[in-house]
């Protein structure tokens, strides 16, 4: 299960007043939103190392438009599928441990966590 928290770059957060978890319309992830703007703040996906693939996609589908900072992966101005495509290659992939050594040859950048997470997740589906 990965649980990801959006918060006010600016620190100025006030107690979000939560709508609780919902459907998102991405499979296998739940949205939470601030009960006065409707905006998620917050996501949580209960089979992330093997939905990933689908949870990806949807991002970009339907959740492109908002950029985000994660300062553990020194992301800045990320949108949210690259910053969930940080946390499973960081977490389920293990900063690329995990990667089959043949998959380490394919020409990909090493900052394109998309991309490798992506080649890897569909490489072992099916």
């Amino acid at each position: 299960m990965i649980e990801a928290i959006a918060s006010d770059p600016a620190g100025e957060d006030e107690a979000a007043r939560s709508t609780g978890y919902a459907d998102s319309v991405v499979p296998d992830l739940l949205a939470d939103r601030d009960a006065n703007s409707l905006r998620p703040y917050a996501w949580m996906c209960y089979n992330f190392e093997r939905t990933y693939p689908l949870v990806i996609w949807g991002l970009k589908l339907f959740m492109s438009d908002e950029r985000f900072n994660v300062p553990q992966a020194g992301l800045t101005g990320v949108p949210l599928h690259v910053a969930f495509s940080w946390a499973y290659h960081h977490f389920v992939l293990q900063d690329g441990a995990l990667l089959p050594a043949m998959e380490q040859t394919v020409t990909i950048a090493s900052h394109d966590y998309t991309r490798i997470a992506l080649s890897h997740a569909l490489a072992t589906m099916g």
